[in-house]
């Protein structure tokens, strides 16, 4: 039962956001057959809007297809301002990562912005529709979560491994990784009924991540920085990965760690119902391997040489701070504990 639970909350959630948001997937169901044809220099009459789902991040998107062989395009239309940030920079990403020399074997997989531009005073992003379903819903079968984990881990090494360079961790390469989300931490910490413990726990963190870490030579690389299955497109029931969305949170000069450990940490919430904070936890005290039901040797070499304590606890934490003050996860006392209290109480 908690597993069917689980698994339906972010279901719920965006359908709830589409039910709420009734208005605006109206507004841009009509607008979006007219921004395909402007992108694409053909009449409008050629194009219908198929769907429009609105994301609990606040963005419209809607499906266009054309007659024939005109194809498919994605039209997404941010509504706060925190969205158009996500998707102007997601677009910067993008047109980043298509012209790099090194990146070949990426460039099928990653969107295409045919346009963007406002109508109406509002920004828009036309995208052409990658190939394959969203992966999430093969979770639930052991056999497909197998495959498409397998694919996954294959695929974003097409990003990671050219990209890839020795980093010396010096005390200002930690102020990122360690100073900035530790600081967030302790502005939540603070505002908590009995921030006492909890803010023990975060400077006894600062100190143990900057004996682990000062002094390493580790790989770093671009990073896609939300890689899960969500944001994952494949192909059913062979689960290879055929596109990867949602790149805003993308960045370079990272940890290979984060994506690979949030695509096994992720898959394992969806197919069990875990919170994050709870997969870190068990993780922590039992071992990545077993945790994640990976082999010790591949877990090993995702952290490169970096003890997996720290390197569970540097994920957490740029994970936190990344989804802290997000849209829907700021204000939900579920969400906070479940991935903030929980990991704090149990370090």
């Amino acid at each position: 039962m908690k597993v069917a639970v689980q698994w339906a909350q972010p279901v719920l959630r965006d359908r709830l956001a589409c039910w709420l948001h009734r208005p605006e997937r109206n507004w841009t169901a009509t607008v979006a057959p007219r921004l395909v044809a402007r992108a694409t220099a053909t009449d409008d009459t050629r194009w219908r809007t198929e769907t429009v789902a609105f994301t609990s991040t606040s963005v419209a998107v809607a499906t266009v297809r054309g007659r024939g062989a005109d194809g498919r395009y994605v039209v997404k239309v941010p509504w706060t301002d925190q969205a158009v940030d996500g998707l102007r920079r997601q677009a910067e990403v993008l047109d980043v990562l298509r012209t790099n020399p090194r990146l070949p074997g990426l460039r099928q997989l990653l969107p295409y912005c045919a346009a963007q531009g406002e109508i109406e005073g509002r920004y828009y992003c036309v995208e052409e529709a990658l190939r394959g379903a969203p992966a999430n819903g093969m979770m639930l079968r052991r056999t497909r979560r197998a495959a498409l984990l397998a694919s996954a881990s294959r695929v974003i090494r097409n990003l990671h491994l050219p990209t890839r360079e020795r980093t010396m961790l010096d005390r200002a390469a930690l102020a990122e990784w360690v100073d900035a989300p530790l600081r967030r931490l302790e502005e939540f910490v603070a505002t908590h009924p009995r921030p006492g413990r909890l803010l023990d726990t975060v400077w006894r963190l600062r100190e143990e991540l900057v004996v682990a870490l000062v002094g390493r030579t580790v790989h770093t690389s671009w990073i896609h920085g939300d890689f899960w299955p969500g944001n994952l497109l494949a192909t059913s029931p062979a689960g290879q990965v055929t596109g990867i969305v949602d790149w805003d949170r993308a960045a370079p000069r990272q940890l290979p760690l984060h994506d690979l450990l949030h695509l096994h940490v992720l898959a394992r919430r969806l197919a069990r119902g875990d919170e994050l904070g709870e997969i870190v936890v068990h993780a922590l005290r039992h071992g990545l391997d077993r945790t994640l039901d990976v082999p010790a040797g591949e877990a090993a070499d995702w952290l490169d040489g970096i003890p997996p304590r720290p390197a569970l606890l540097l994920y957490w934490m740029r994970h936190i701070l990344l989804f802290i003050d997000s849209e829907g996860d700021h204000d939900d006392p579920r969400w906070i504990r479940g991935n903030v209290e929980r990991v704090l109480v149990n370090i």
